[in-house]
């Protein structure tokens, strides 16, 4: 009977200790904060930042915040000029999925988040941008190299041999032809029109008015909040603020940050990274979609 009544007594202690916690926890979440062992909100920061050649890190960065209850919002800070077309709507369709799963998604751009960065921002809840911020540039460009000219003076020739017409369009060997000419430039229209429909659905506005802005200008973050294609007009303090409004908490919570690596390590694992590239024949750089093509 003593044993019960002892039983009993820890399994009380168990429940009310679970229960303190667990106010505890809901209370810090309500507040913005995050307490040891207790938990409460965070607000997930993700930075993007160069050119955009890959999309793995941010998407695996995005998961883990978005799969995460403490995790109130996330926030994409944006220092890119852009980049491959497949990674930037790689990370696009990933935010997308974010938001599906309740989170608040908030992009801040500092000095430049243009063309493929910006099409990752549009994917937001909310975009801020710094008012000198350069960001826009809803365009394609594919740049080629045509080296004949130099190739006949010093006496090298190129021979090909190919199964179509169209194989070995953008040769740098050669001149392109009129038909390979409107060819290449259907392909930058479809990508184009891809990008001015992902604007569209991310911003919320329609294409008519997304138009008019997509012939490659960049615009500064006033002209973009004129534009619509900005939100707000703030820094990347602000943006943290907007982030913890918009997930209803009270002031500006716990951040959580993804550790950069040390300087050895981001040496061997880019010499790495480039090895195995090569090794494998994976394309790299901006011909990742098309030769020269980038968003």
């Amino acid at each position: 009977m003593i044993r019960i009544k002892r039983f009993a007594r820890y399994v009380g202690v168990f429940i009310a200790v679970t229960a303190l916690i667990f106010l505890l926890g809901r209370a810090a979440g309500h507040f913005g904060r995050a307490l040891p062992l207790v938990g409460g909100a965070e607000i997930g920061v993700i930075r993007i930042n160069g050119v955009i050649l890959h999309s793995e890190k941010t998407i695996r960065q995005i998961r883990t915040l978005a799969s995460d209850p403490e995790v109130k919002a996330i926030l994409l800070r944006i220092n890119s000029p852009g980049g491959a077309v497949v990674p930037s709507q790689d990370i696009y369709e990933e935010v997308l999925k974010a938001r599906k799963k309740g989170k608040i998604v908030v992009s801040s751009i500092g000095t430049v988040g243009a063309s493929g960065a910006y099409y990752i921002a549009s994917a937001s809840d909310f975009i801020m941008a710094s008012s000198g911020s350069l960001t826009g540039s809803i365009g394609v460009i594919m740049e080629l190299a045509e080296v004949k000219d130099l190739l006949d003076k010093i006496g090298v020739h190129s021979e090909v041999v190919k199964s179509g017409k169209m194989k070995d369009v953008g040769s740098p060997f050669r001149p392109m032809t009129a038909d390979e000419k409107a060819y290449m430039k259907s392909l930058l229209d479809n990508i184009h029109q891809q990008f001015i429909l992902a604007v569209s659905k991310g911003r919320h506005l329609s294409v008519d008015k997304i138009d008019p802005l997509a012939d490659g200008r960049v615009f500064t973050g006033e002209m973009a909040f004129r534009y619509h294609l900005v939100d707000g007009i703030g820094d990347y303090r602000d943006a943290l603020r907007k982030a913890a409004t918009m997930a209803h908490l009270k002031v500006i919570p716990a951040i959580r940050e993804f550790h950069k690596k040390g300087v050895l390590n981001s040496l061997i694992s880019s010499k790495v990274s480039t090895l195995l590239g090569g090794g494998l024949g994976e394309s790299t750089g901006f011909w990742s979609i098309l030769p020269g093509s980038k968003i």
